[in-house]
């Protein structure tokens, strides 16, 4: 082995060491002392963007392509997001958090087959479209940041024949007129995003991914909120990303909470998939997950791309909720499979995951 090879082999040693070491401390029962402080809800959510993008990128023809982009704008009306909202908002209607991140909030729009320029006719506005549900329930939520991720628009075939635009968005949300108040906001796409060649038109497309936050305080404790959702296809791109959360809105003084879909865990099977999640943890931040349930490996993904796989078949714990500084975690539950629509389809291909945390 070269010196190179082995300097690669010490420096991931030490990180994995780091993180565990990091992480062992989050095995221990929250303090008692944590009840004394004011106590805020947060909540973690992947909307599922609809469809599964993977045989339009690898299509390797023109007409290949065509007809993967029209698959899967028709899966997107398929899985039928306005039906999915309104489960989205009943769970989020149900548990209150004052504090809610969302990913894979898509904007779907179509135009002219062809036409240059972008297209403009919304088709679904996931975030219009849950808001509405959240308001119609008596809880409504306000916008506090949004950030545009991923733009992307390409032709599709019969039976559509139209040029369809996907734009994903992370987003957080506040709960109107609550106890937590919003004192600044920032946003950012990430440097490091993954780039997939397109055989059938020999181009490119990015997947642009970034994170949201909140400055805010609830009664005289102030903490940041950070929302994200890293990379899912290239492990490498994703410690990249993590490293980057580290280095920018996780970079601040006091306390910090982080939620996503993060895309990585300590237990995943492909031990490449496990390095991001112990980059966060080597920078400070601690799963909280563990620290209330013990043994319980708490997965939160998948349920498919039709979204009725049975509710047992989740396998990855990638959706989490993690903190850094004076933040305690008192409660936390996964949810998310106790409702279908009405032609029986899950909210969405994740489960959703709230933490009640104390800030003493």
């Amino acid at each position: 082995m070269d010196g190179r090879r082995r300097s690669q082999r010490w420096q991931l040693t030490r990180l994995v060491t780091a993180a565990l070491v990091v992480a062992g401390v989050g095995l221990l029962a929250p303090p008692a002392y944590a009840e004394a402080g004011p106590k805020v809800a947060v909540l973690t959510r992947n909307l599922y963007l609809g469809g599964d993008l993977t045989p339009s990128i690898g299509a390797p023809t023109l007409p290949a392509f065509l007809a993967a982009n029209a698959a899967l704008l028709s899966h997107v009306d398929l899985v039928d997001f306005p039906a999915r909202a309104a489960l989205i908002a009943e769970e989020i209607r149900e548990r209150k958090p004052d504090l809610v991140g969302l990913q894979e909030v898509a904007l779907w729009r179509t135009g002219r087959l062809g036409d240059p320029a972008p297209a403009t006719e919304v088709r679904y506005d996931y975030l219009a479209l849950l808001r509405a549900e959240l308001t119609a329930s008596g809880h409504p939520y306000d916008v506090a940041v949004v950030q545009d991720e991923a733009d992307l628009e390409a032709p599709a075939g019969a039976p559509h024949n139209v040029d369809v635009r996907l734009t994903m968005r992370d987003v957080v949300l506040v709960r109107h007129g609550g106890r937590v108040k919003v004192t600044d906001t920032s946003s950012g796409n990430f440097v490091q995003n993954l780039v997939f060649p397109l055989a059938a038109t020999g181009g490119t497309a990015t997947s642009t991914r970034g994170w949201t936050a909140v400055d805010a305080v609830l009664g005289t404790r102030a903490f940041r909120f950070v929302n994200t959702h890293l990379e899912a296809f290239h492990p490498g791109v994703r410690v990249l990303q993590a490293q980057e959360l580290l280095r920018g809105p996780l970079n601040v003084p006091g306390r910090v909470i982080l939620v996503g879909d993060l895309n990585t865990g300590p237990e995943l099977p492909d031990p490449n998939n496990r390095l991001a999640y112990f980059t966060l943890v080597a920078g400070g931040m601690v799963d909280t997950w563990p620290i209330l349930h013990p043994g319980d490996p708490g997965y939160t993904a998948g349920l498919g791309d039709d979204l009725t796989e049975p509710a047992d078949d989740v396998e990855h714990r990638i959706d989490m909720v993690m903190i850094r500084g004076v933040v305690v975690p008192v409660a936390s539950e996964v949810f998310g499979t106790e409702r279908q629509t009405p032609d029986g389809r899950w909210a969405s291909d994740h489960l959703g995951h709230l933490a009640v945390l104390a800030l003493p």
